[in-house]
C-alpha cells in the first residue's frame, strides 16, 4: 500500500473504534406488579430480597484506518 500524499510505503493499519451501542433490557412491568403484590401479601418479607437486574448487550462500529509513518497522513481503508 502507498501513501496517497507523499507515495510513501512505509504504511500501518489500525483498527479504530468508531461507534458504541448499547441495549438494555430490564425485567418489564409484569415483573414489577408480581413483586408488589408478594410484598402486599406477605407484609413486607419480600423486601428483603433484592430487586432482579436486567441485561445489558453492547455492539461495538470498528474502522480501519491506514497511517503513512513518514509524513503522518492518515486515511481510511
Amino acid at each position: 500500500m502507498v501513501c496517497p500524499q507523499c507515495n510513501g510505503s512505509n504504511v500501518t493499519f489500525q483498527m479504530i473504534q468508531t461507534n458504541a451501542r448499547s441495549k438494555n433490557s430490564g425485567m418489564g412491568c409484569l415483573w414489577g406488579l408480581g413483586r408488589l403484590f408478594l410484598i402486599i401479601c406477605t407484609c413486607g418479607l419480600w423486601l428483603i430480597i433484592g430487586k432482579r437486574k436486567g441485561s445489558s448487550k453492547t455492539t461495538f462500529t470498528n474502522q480501519k484506518h491506514a497511517i503513512c509513518q513518514s509524513c503522518g497522513y492518515s486515511w481510511n481503508v
